[in-house]
């Protein structure tokens, strides 16, 4: 193994221990030390691959937009017909490899301090806007705008407040659980 790959390996490590830090001892307390332990690093080899905490947070919450719109991607890909997409869009925000009380507790606190800090309010902002876009792509496609407008708004909500729920520790929704419940929204817009 070369080095640069050793080094994207490295960062992979890091982004992966500070989710478990997040999800242990929540967004103050997950140290550059307690980061750096759980990835079997000691605490300079993150300043190696990142200027400080706050950019290695900020390469974790991309990561993790990252993996919920590689999941969409492959879920639209699989639909055949604009209702099946726009389905497809919603339920990708359940996958069980997204939809895990660990994944949305870490959403939910670089969410907190998106209001804070403007590199992860760009990065909410643009989660937020390729989520409307995707919806709305399909949505206007089956429905009038004004209708398709107030459906991307709503689902969006509905959306995330089922990720906020599953942030709670103790959250007994399961991802086919919270998809019923969006997809209980779209059939009833269509009114199927």
């Amino acid at each position: 193994m070369g080095r640069a790959e050793k080094k994207l390996l490295r960062k992979q490590s890091l982004i992966e221990a500070t989710v478990t830090c997040v999800n242990k001892y929540g967004y103050a307390q997950s140290t550059v030390q307690r980061i750096a332990a759980e990835a079997g690093l000691t605490g300079g080899t993150i300043y190696r691959h990142f200027n400080n905490k706050r950019d290695l947070f900020e390469a974790t919450m991309r990561y993790l937009l990252k993996l919920v719109l590689n999941e969409e991607r492959q879920a639209v890909s699989k639909a055949e017909n604009d209702t099946n997409r726009l389905k497809a869009v919603i339920s990708s925000k359940f996958a069980p490899s997204l939809f895990t009380s660990e994944f949305c507790t870490v959403w939910l606190h670089f969410w907190a301090h998106a209001q804070s800090d403007p590199a992860f309010t760009r990065i909410e902002k643009l989660s937020d806007r390729l989520l409307r876009r995707s919806l709305q792509r399909y949505a206007s496609r089956l429905m009038p705008a004004a209708q398709a407008a107030d459906y991307v708004s709503e689902i969006t909500l509905i959306i995330d407040g089922l990720w906020i729920a599953h942030a709670q520790r103790g959250s007994e929704l399961s991802s086919e659980a919270a998809n019923e419940v969006a997809q209980g929204c779209l059939a009833a817009t269509l009114g199927r």
